[in-house]
């Protein structure tokens, strides 16, 4: 498969977000925790509509979750390197790894 996709496991910081467009469109943001043990890799997620609703009942601070979907530049950081977010295409509770 080529193409922009990423999958990850980690660990929900904070409170999930959730807005309405003035469309009336429900958005879901949210960080997670993914790094290698040892490491910090902190990375914002978000997703619309159908799933932003779904997601909202199933993520909780602290929780394990995998996310699979695609990688983005934020608006105004294309002189700035790493400031991406994931757009996430599917958000599910994972087992924790303890």
């Amino acid at each position: 498969m080529t193409g922009n996709r990423i999958e990850l496991e980690g660990r929900l910081l904070g409170k999930p977000e959730v807005r309405l467009t003035p469309a009336g469109t429900p958005v879901l943001r949210f960080t997670v925790e993914c790094g290698a043990s040892g490491e910090e890799l902190r990375l914002g997620i978000v997703t619309t509509g159908e799933l932003a609703l779904a997601a909202k009942a199933l993520v909780e601070p602290g929780r394990q979750v995998r996310v699979i979907g695609r990688m983005r530049m934020l608006k105004g950081s294309l002189k700035t390197a790493g400031a991406f977010e994931v757009v996430a295409e599917s958000i599910e509770r994972s087992e924790s790894k303890n």
